[in-house]
């Protein structure tokens, strides 16, 4: 399928979390819900950067895309939790919320369920919370980089080196993997628009703005290494946080109005 127009994927976004939303908060919390929510929430930050130019919103909507997934964290039973599908771990780094980050790393399984997601999905955002956010030294996660490594063995995954690099600041193994996980997703980008199974409004928004490749270079600044102003994925403009201005903890709770006009009631 052809990617939307940016203002239709927009505006398609911000009616999904409409009609959604308030029966999400109203129901028994499910993984799945939320992280639909999350994602509506993402598209409306990517689709905003891409239509102005000003992170001011982006940021915004990063924001309640985070606490929202706090929220279903802090309310979820432990079969709802997956820490492999925490995708807004990184909405919330790329915005600086380090609150939602730190609850999220307190949070998320620190095992994980074997049966319902892959084990090196898990280690990958597994290795980046307890590092940075659950203050686990580098040396506390030897077993789960080797666990990672024995994983993908005969399938070298390009997210080891990376968080390799960015567990030992070192700049050689971060650039490499950083390198090679922006030429997977642009890849897989790429293949799926061949084969037309982009959806219209992710190909829009977040096909070009990628919160995870942001928050990797967030992490990548705090132990000091070098990034360049702009990559694939993540544009300079995403990063002039001197704008950043955050609104309210449960803003996520009531969303926007994006219909053109209010609907018809007997």
């Amino acid at each position: 399928m052809k990617p939307n127009f940016l203002p239709i994927a927009i505006k398609n976004s911000g009616i999904a979390l409409e009609d959604v939303l308030p029966r999400v908060i109203a129901a028994p919390p499910t993984l799945k819900f939320y992280l639909y929510v999350c994602q509506m929430y993402r598209r409306l930050a990517a689709g905003s950067l891409l239509a102005s130019s000003d992170p001011r919103p982006f940021y915004g909507y990063l924001f309640k895309s985070a606490r929202a997934f706090q929220h279903f964290l802090q309310i979820a039973p432990p079969d709802q939790k997956l820490t492999s599908k925490a995708e807004p771990f990184f909405d919330a780094v790329a915005c600086r919320d380090d609150d939602a980050a730190k609850t999220m790393a307190s949070l998320c399984p620190a095992t994980p369920d074997t049966t319902r997601e892959y084990e090196e999905d898990f280690l990958y955002l597994r290795l980046l919370m307890a590092h940075f956010y659950g203050g686990v030294p580098r040396n506390g996660l030897q077993a789960e980089l080797d666990r990672f490594a024995e994983l993908t063995a005969e399938n070298p995954d390009p997210h080891i080196p990376l968080c390799r690099g960015l567990l030992e600041a070192d700049q050689q193994l971060f650039d490499e993997g950083l390198a090679a996980v922006l030429e997977q997703k642009l890849g897989a980008y790429k293949q799926a628009r061949k084969e037309e199974s982009l959806h219209p409004d992710e190909a829009s928004t977040t096909a070009h703005v990628s919160t995870e490749i942001l928050a990797l270079l967030e992490l990548a600044g705090r132990v000091g290494l070098k990034v360049k102003p702009d990559y694939p994925l993540a544009p300079g403009v995403a990063r002039r946080f001197h704008l950043r201005r955050l609104p309210a903890p449960d803003s996520w709770r009531i969303p926007e109005r994006f219909r053109s006009l209010p609907e018809l009631r007997d």
